[in-house]
Parts: structure tokens; C-alpha cells; sequence
């Protein structure tokens, strides 16, 4: 930020708090991705040489196969390779760790948008019965009553709509030492 001075020279502003503390936020969060997670320098053995011995890979595979996901469309843990990797994006090549953990925040993203996809659909399926409702000819008594209470039983549910829902989940990353 610039600020004219009285003899026509350009001085610059200071920075607010918030400015500081969100570059000091920024920083931090580079320095951590360079770093990698610090788990990588304690483990004994690689991620895909652990996998096999967990037993519960298949269930991964299930799901997805139960979701209409080719299990063989899934990547494999049969080797450390990360061939995605990205290291101006990703930081340090951790291999298969690395990549598995990328796997689960894109799963995360896929099916957040999913959701998010799915509820605008229903909100929009919703409000066009309620305007169909609202336009149409209620001088029956008996329309109308079944009307209104139509249209509150269709309120609700948009107001179910617009909450959010949280998933816990065990933590896969960590971060600093």
C-alpha cells in the first residue's frame, strides 16, 4: 500500500496486525510443506510395504466397488513410486505416504462436492414444487389446507437442507515436530 506524501513522494503504509499475522500464517505453512511430515523420519518401513499386513485396503476397495468405482481403477501400493507427485505443489516426495494421503483429501473433495452437488439439486427440486404449489388454484378449502401443509412439510426439509454435517475422522497428517 502506497501513501502520497505532501511533497509528492510515495511512502508505504504500514501493514495492519492482520496483515503480519496472516504472511506470519502463510510462512509458517510453507516452511511446514517443505519440511514434510515429520513422521517420515521415524517410520521403519514404507507405507506400501505396511499396507498389505493393515487387512482393511479391501475394505477401501469394497466401498468404492460398492460405489460403482472399479477396484482396478484405484492406484496401487505395490511399490514407493508417486508418479503424480508435484513437488512445486506437494513439498518433498514422500512416496507412497505422500501419495496416499493426496488420495484421501481428493476422495474428501470428490465426494464434498458431490454432496454439495446432490443438495443443490434437491433445494432446487423443492422450490420449484413450492412455486408450483403457490401458483396453482387453491379456492378449495380443503386444496388449500393440503397445500399449506404441503408447503410447510417442503419448508422443513429446505431448513434440513441448509445445515452442514461433519464427518470425524481419524487424523492422516501431522504436521511440526
Amino acid at each position: 500500500m502506497l501513501n502520497s506524501r505532501h511533497d509528492g513522494r510515495k511512502m508505504a503504509m504500514a501493514k495492519s496486525a492482520a496483515e503480519y499475522q496472516r504472511a506470519y500464517r502463510e510462512r509458517k505453512a510453507e516452511q511446514a510443506k517443505l519440511a514434510g511430515d515429520p513422521t517420515d523420519k521415524i517410520t521403519s518401513r514404507r507405507f506400501h510395504e505396511y499396507l498389505p499386513e493393515d487387512g482393511n485396503w479391501q475394505e477401501v476397495l469394497t466401498y468404492l466397488e460398492w460405489a460403482g468405482i472399479n477396484p482396478d481403477a484405484v492406484p496401487r501400493f505395490d511399490t514407493d513410486d508417486d508418479p503424480e507427485h508435484d513437488s512445486e505443489n506437494d513439498g518433498p516426495n514422500r512416496g507412497s505416504i505422500g501419495r496416499a494421503e493426496r488420495m484421501v483429501g481428493m476422495l474428501l473433495d470428490a465426494a464434498s462436492e458431490l454432496a454439495a452437488i446432490i443438495n443443490r439439486y434437491k433445494r432446487k427440486e423443492i422450490s420449484d414444487r413450492i412455486q408450483e404449489i403457490e401458483t396453482s388454484d387453491l379456492s378449495d378449502p380443503d386444496a388449500r389446507k393440503h397445500a399449506l401443509a404441503d408447503i410447510v412439510r417442503l419448508q422443513k426439509m429446505l431448513d434440513q437442507l441448509e445445515k452442514r454435517v461433519r464427518w470425524s475422522l481419524p487424523q492422516w497428517k501431522v504436521t511440526g515436530e
